[in-house]
């Protein structure tokens, strides 16, 4: 059964991805500006230390889907769907509910830049752009 440890621990890397999201944020910012200033070794650096970013992220997704995938199946799945922002029920604890929050505030941001890198993209590719197929 799922507690307050399996939702803080989660909560955690949450957190920690957070914190990763506003490096990426701010990296992102400031390869925007390397691009208004056309600046290519800048652009260069910022998309490199942006990646180093990038893969953090990824590895504390792995480590969530791990915690996810050791747990019993539903409990796995209603962790699954409050990290990824399917759950749509009340939180079980308040540290659940903590944990949504967290999820929500990761979302927001994650989406903020998003919005910068699809315009850093457009700006740098042009048609050629990864965004250019995307049509959102």
């Amino acid at each position: 059964m799922l507690d307050d440890r399996h939702f803080s621990a989660a909560s955690a890397v949450q957190r920690k991805m957070y914190v990763l999201l506003t490096e990426v944020s701010e990296l992102t910012d400031q390869l925007s500006q390397a691009v208004d200033r056309q600046d290519q070794v800048s652009v260069r650096m910022f998309l490199s230390m942006r990646q180093e970013e990038l893969q953090r992220l990824a590895d504390c997704q792995l480590m969530l889907r791990r915690q996810c995938e050791a747990l019993p199946g539903t409990d796995g799945a209603l962790l699954h769907q409050m990290i990824s922002g399917d759950f749509s029920g009340t939180p079980p604890s308040p540290a659940g509910e903590a944990l949504l929050h967290q999820v929500q505030r990761n979302r927001a941001l994650l989406e903020r830049v998003r919005r910068v890198d699809q315009s850093v993209s457009r700006r740098l590719g042009g048609k050629n752009s990864f965004y250019a197929k995307d049509k959102t």
